[in-house]
C-alpha cells in the first residue's frame, strides 16, 4: 500500500484540527476564554497546592504543547515536509502528557471502558507510533 505524504498529512492535521475544535469548543461551553483563563486558573492552582517547580513545569510544557498543536496543524495541512521535524518534537510532550495524536481515542476508551489505563496507555503509544511512522514512511516514498 503507497502511502500518499499529503493525505497522510491531511489526516493528521484534521485530527490536531479536531483536538483544537475540542478544546476550544470545552472551554467555550465552560463559559472561559482559551489560553487566557486556562493561566488564570493555573495562578489559583498554584497558590492552593502551594507552589512548587514541577506545577509550573506541567503547566509550561501542556501550554508548548497546546500551541504547538495549533502549529503542527497549519504545517500538516499544508503538506510541508519539514513538518515531521516538529511532530517528532511534539512526540514527548502527548506521550508525557496523555494527548493522543487520535483525537478521538478519549471518547471511545471513555464509552468502552472508562476507568481502564491500560488499555489508554496502549492506544496512546499505538497513536503516537503510528503518527510518526505514517508521516517518515510516507515522506521517503514521495522522494
Amino acid at each position: 500500500m503507497k502511502l500518499n505524504f499529503r493525505q497522510v498529512c491531511m489526516f493528521w492535521g484534521s485530527m490536531d484540527v479536531l483536538y483544537l475544535a475540542n478544546y476550544l469548543w470545552q472551554s467555550i461551553t465552560e463559559g472561559r476564554i482559551p489560553l487566557i483563563d486556562d493561566i488564570f486558573s493555573f495562578n489559583q492552582l498554584y497558590t492552593e497546592q502551594g507552589g512548587g517547580y514541577w506545577l509550573i513545569l506541567i503547566f509550561t510544557l501542556s501550554m508548548i504543547t497546546t500551541l504547538s498543536i495549533f502549529f503542527s496543524a497549519v504545517l500538516l495541512l499544508t503538506a510541508w515536509d519539514k513538518a515531521i521535524y516538529l511532530v517528532a518534537a511534539q512526540t514527548p510532550l502527548r506521550l508525557l502528557l496523555v494527548m493522543p495524536s487520535l483525537s478521538f481515542l478519549p471518547w471511545i476508551l471513555k464509552g468502552i471502558n472508562p476507568g481502564g489505563i491500560g488499555p489508554a496507555l496502549v492506544l496512546l503509544l499505538t497513536s503516537e507510533t503510528l503518527k510518526v511512522w505514517s508521516l517518515i514512511i510516507s515522506r521517503k516514498r514521495n522522494k
